[in-house]
C-alpha cells in the first residue's frame, strides 16, 4: 500500500497537534503542550485507493529549525498551519514556508495546503480569509479555514492534500501506485495500524510520472 509522508508545519500554538490527534484519534486536546516531535500513521481511502499516510507533527519554535529542515527534506507533501487569532503566526508560517523551498528548491517531490486553525473563534479574528487565500494563491496551494476544536474541515484538509499529492504534487517511487480500496482491509486503533494482505492481483502497471511540480519564485512578502 503506498505511503505518504507528510509534516505539518507552522508557529508554536497555531494548533498543529489538534489538527492532527482531531485527524487521527477523532477528539480535541484541549491543552497546550509543546511538540518536540510526534509522528502518526493512519490508513485512508480517497477516490476508491488506499494510502497509509506518515504524520510527522513538527515543533513550532525557532530553536528547533535545523530539526524541522530536516523533516522537510523527508516529506512528501505539508500542512501549512497557522492561527486565525494570531497574525503573528501566519507571518511565521510565510517565513516557514521560505525554509521550505530554500530546503527543497524545486522539487516533484512536494504538495501542499495552506491551513487558517481555529475558525470557531471568528470573533477574536486576526488575519482575514482573503489574506490565507492570497497567500495559498502565492504558494500555489489550496486553502482551508478550519477548527480543530469542532473537527471543521478537518478530514478535507488530509483528502484535498492526497489529491493534490496524486495529481502532481509527487512522482511515485518505481512499482508504487494506489491500490484499489477493495483490495485490502486495515484498522486502526488510536493511530496504530496494521493491514490485512488481499488476495494476489495482477501486478499493475506503474503510471507514467505525473508533470513536474514547482515552487512558485519568491513572492511571498513576510
Amino acid at each position: 500500500m503506498p505511503e505518504i509522508n507528510i509534516v505539518v508545519l507552522g508557529a508554536g500554538a497555531v494548533g498543529k497537534s489538534c489538527v492532527t490527534i482531531q485527524f487521527i484519534q477523532g477528539h480535541f486536546v484541549d491543552c497546550y503542550d509543546a511538540t518536540i516531535e510526534d509522528v502518526y500513521r493512519k490508513p485512508v481511502e480517497v477516490d476508491g485507493c488506499n494510502y497509509v499516510l506518515t504524520i510527522v507533527d513538527t515543533a513550532g519554535q525557532d530553536a528547533f529549525a535545523t530539526t524541522r529542515e530536516a523533516f522537510m527534506k523527508d516529506g512528501q507533501a505539508f500542512v501549512l498551519v497557522y492561527s486565525i487569532t494570531d497574525s503573528e503566526s501566519f507571518q511565521q508560517l510565510k517565513r516557514q514556508y521560505t525554509q521550505l523551498r530554500r530546503t527543497r528548491g524545486d522539487d516533484a517531490q512536494s504538495a501542499c495546503i495552506v491551513v487558517g486553525n481555529k475558525a470557531d473563534l471568528g470573533g477574536q479574528r486576526a488575519v482575514a480569509p482573503d489574506e490565507g487565500e492570497v497567500f495559498a494563491r502565492q504558494v500555489n496551494c489550496p486553502f482551508k479555514e478550519v477548527s480543530a476544536k469542532n473537527r471543521l474541515e478537518i478530514e478535507d484538509v488530509f483528502t484535498t492534500l492526497v489529491r493534490s499529492f496524486v495529481r502532481g504534487g509527487s512522482t511515485a517511487p518505481p512499482g508504487s501506485v494506489p491500490v484499489p480500496a477493495n483490495t485490502a482491509t486495515s484498522r486502526e486503533n488510536h493511530g496504530a495500524t496494521s493491514t490485512t494482505p488481499a488476495k494476489p492481483a495482477p501486478q499493475p502497471v506503474a503510471p507514467k510520472p505525473p508533470p513536474r511540480r514547482r515552487f512558485p519564485p519568491d513572492c511571498v512578502s513576510v
